[in-house]
């Protein structure tokens, strides 16, 4: 490597905030025309590594080297006037504007240097869209676009001011696999053009795909940096956790486990909108003690409203719904709950968390009596903070005590908490939504062991994800929606991906 082939160079970066170490150091190289993955577990330092080049954060030690020239990045309008441009994990759009509205939102071409000039700011929109074949209509609100074309206007945004290293921030994070194909389409496409991409990810199957080196951070140092196509997937997790991970499945012959009454029944189950739209469509099926019963699908087909039907957050308009015998189907939340109830939702920032209250108050939400917290029927604060304080040990819900608001945590932890909560309760169903997405491998490893010991343990386990290889690893039967229908049941045994892909798009896949 030549001095001339290196865009970017970062030497002892260091940074904290207070007392708490985001990052101890990091020295990194990338290429000119390259796509540099970074990667490690959540909390190692990431985001917060981007963050400096982007200007948001100033960097407590070390140096910056763009373009051989060392460079103080104190905002990110000068990160932008150095040639950077970040696409931020959660998106900056305003939905109810236009995509070239938001592409040049606050930079306008003007016309007479005083007024805002739309045809040239919709030409200009229609221009980009053509040439980096992101297929965007510019008169479109951002409000109406699939979450992958709003990815891609984020993208574009930077690429407006001629960006020439593009930040991308857990980018396909909130995307389906269908659109995560896509996205990293648009990468090559990128690439192709010559343009420079730090790719932030902890999905491995993302890193052998797109990547011509991976750089991995660990608790805020940089650990290792290598040719993508040199190392495997296990060597990647090994240095990103610090031990070998293993991946845990379903251990046996799923045909051949014994598995007692049905738990949960799903009778000809249908729910409506309020404009009259069928979001789901006569469900019937039926999840059994010591089971786990997977439901595949791309986001957006019903999967959602299945389960909060089951949990008691939405009503249902047809059917009948019932758990442990018992026929809940206008129960409560609470009743169902008492019934045998736990519920893992999908948006644990939403449904799962009350993230300005403490990991203590979270954990314990449901938790008052059963553990012990009650004194007189007063909290007792020592219970409470010797309750939690157990359940972070035990589920090592790393960076927290029982006093740290839960909205402080990484993502995996929040759903550790989440987790811990619910299977405190030792609930007869546990309904589990989209477990791991946006964690990174070591606690996904973690959150599967819970699953399944759950279900060893004879609980009768639900588990809703759009990631069809988790569906895979942990399910003895798996059922695939489509358009808010359930197409079919299949035995794990003889499922393939193949067939429940098919389904998934509504096609009429035969099972082998």
């Amino acid at each position: 490597m030549t001095d001339n082939d290196t865009i970017l160079s970062l030497r002892g970066i260091a940074k904290t905030f207070g007392e708490k170490v985001a990052l101890k150091r990091v020295d990194l190289d990338v290429r000119r025309g390259e796509v540099h993955v970074i990667c490690g577990e959540n909390g190692a330092g990431k985001s917060t590594l981007m963050n400096i080049l982007a200007g948001i954060h100033q960097p407590s030690a070390g140096e910056i080297v763009l373009n051989g020239e060392p460079v103080r990045i104190p905002d990110p309008i000068a990160a932008s006037a150095h040639g950077i441009g970040m696409v931020h994990q959660h998106f900056t759009l305003v939905p109810s504007m236009t995509v070239a509205e938001n592409l040049f939102l606050g930079r306008q071409p003007r016309r007479l240097g005083l007024f805002s000039d739309r045809a040239a700011m919709v030409d200009r929109a229609r221009e980009l869209s053509l040439r980096y074949n992101f297929g965007l209509d510019p008169n479109a609100p951002v409000g109406q676009l699939s979450v992958g074309q709003r990815q891609r206007v984020e993208i574009l945004k930077a690429l407006a001011f001629d960006a020439k290293l593009l930040i991308l921030d857990e980018p396909t994070a909130v995307l389906t696999p269908p659109e995560v194909d896509e996205l990293l389409q648009v990468i090559d496409g990128l690439r192709a053009r010559g343009r420079t991409i730090l790719f932030i990810t902890h999905k491995l199957r993302e890193v052998k795909s797109v990547s011509d080196r991976v750089t991995v951070i660990r608790h805020g140092e940089s650990i290792s940096t290598h040719r993508t196509a040199d190392v495997s997937e296990a060597d990647i997790a090994r240095d990103m956790v610090g031990r070998d991970v293993f991946l845990v499945g379903r251990k046996g012959d799923g045909a051949a486990r014994s598995f007692g009454a049905p738990v949960l029944k799903l009778d000809r189950v249908s729910m409506t909108n309020s404009h009259g739209r069928l979001l789901l469509d006569a469900i019937s099926f039926d999840v059994r003690a010591g089971e786990v019963m997977g439901i595949a699908g791309v986001d957006g087909n019903g999967q959602t409203e299945l389960s909060e039907a089951i949990a008691g957050l939405m009503a249902i308009q047809g059917g009948a719904i019932e758990l442990c015998g018992r026929d809940v189907t206008r129960a409560s939340v609470a009743e169902r709950q008492e019934a045998g109830l736990g519920f893992i939702p999908e948006d644990r920032l939403d449904r799962g968390l009350g993230v300005t209250m403490s990991v203590a108050e979270n954990v314990a939400a449901t938790n008052y009596s059963r553990a012990g917290i009650l004194r007189h029927g007063f909290v007792d604060r020592g219970r409470l903070d010797a309750f939690a304080a157990s359940k972070i040990k035990e589920f090592d819900v790393r960076g927290a005590q029982a006093s740290t608001p839960v909205g402080w945590l990484s993502g995996g932890n929040m759903q550790k908490v989440v987790i811990a909560r619910e299977l405190e309760r030792d609930p007869a169903l546990l309904v589990v939504c989209q477990p791991t997405r946006g964690l990174d491998i070591g606690a996904s490893e973690f959150v599967h062991e819970r699953i399944l010991a759950a279900a060893d343990r004879g609980h009768a386990v639900l588990l809703i994800s759009s990631e069809l290889s988790e569906i895979f690893a942990l399910s003895d039967r798996i059922g695939v929606m489509y358009s808010g229908r359930l197409m079919r049941v299949l035995d794990r045994a003889v499922a393939d991906e193949a067939t429940v892909g098919t389904l998934m798009n509504g096609g009429e896949a035969v099972a082998a």
